[in-house]
């Protein structure tokens, strides 16, 4: 499991240092709190990860559930922040909902990656 949270850390440092080149290179920039918004993707994806496998129920069941479960809240969390930042925040910022979604997005795919090697572990990283 440690595994996981060094290579979601490395993967977020990425997401962070790509915002701020996105920042330094064009005209217009993320807001701070589109930040903030990338920290709350990654403890959230962090949090589902521990609720799915840091239990230690060896269930195959109830593991494929709890997956299902995770994916669902972390969606549901994702769009209720995206919401309440739109809300919030006036006038309408392009760039942070760009960044955000595209952050989801990159961690979504991160995310299944990784359910992936979990659910095959035989599986490398090429597809035949």
């Amino acid at each position: 499991m440690k595994t996981y949270y060094k290579k979601l850390t490395v993967f977020s440092v990425l997401i962070f240092v790509g915002m701020l080149i996105y920042n330094v290179l064009s005209k217009v920039t993320i807001p701070a709190y589109g930040y903030f918004g990338v920290l709350f993707l990654v403890g959230l994806s962090g949090f589902i990860h521990y609720y799915v496998y840091g239990s230690g129920n060896s269930d195959p069941k109830k593991t494929v559930r709890r997956i299902m479960l995770g994916s669902i809240l972390r969606m549901l969390a994702a769009i209720f922040f995206l919401a309440i930042s739109l809300f919030a925040f006036r006038p309408l910022n392009i760039p942070f909902i760009i960044s955000y979604t595209g952050s989801f997005f990159l961690l979504m795919v991160f995310e299944i990656s990784q359910i992936r090697r979990k659910l095959h572990p035989d599986f490398n990283g090429r597809c035949k």
